[in-house]
């Protein structure tokens, strides 16, 4: 099972269709680009073992990278990247990593991004 195409991000409060434009086993580049800029979501699933504890984790990456093309008298165009990786021992549940991540971007998103700004702010 595959994530929606497009996969819809929004981004200050617009919505962004981006298009899947590679599909390779466990992972996907969605894009989109415009005249202003161009927004890259890769998805990786992969996993490892944890050679000290003997367990195999599952690792879960998304990245998103906007580039914003830069205008007269502007040369360098203006680069967002953020991204999660979420983790989970292979056997546990669903549910539990689910909620714990869930409980990682609920904090981060509280107040319409207020503990975002705090931490781009230097806050900790």
């Amino acid at each position: 099972m595959a994530l929606a195409d497009p996969a819809v991000v929004t981004i200050g409060g617009v919505g962004k269709n981006l298009t899947r434009v590679k599909q390779d086993g466990y992972s996907a580049e969605y894009r989109l680009v415009s005249t202003t800029d161009q927004i890259v979501l890769n998805v990786r699933n992969t996993s490892y073992l944890d050679k000290k504890r003997g367990v195999t984790m599952n690792r879960h990456n998304l990245d998103l990278t906007q580039t914003v093309f830069p205008v007269a008298p502007a040369t360098l165009s203006t680069i967002r990247h953020a991204y999660v990786v979420i983790e989970n021992q292979q056997g546990d549940t669903l549910t539990d990593p689910n909620n714990f991540a869930t409980g990682l971007l609920t904090f981060l998103s509280a107040s319409s991004g207020a503990n975002i700004t705090k931490v781009l702010n230097f806050e900790s």
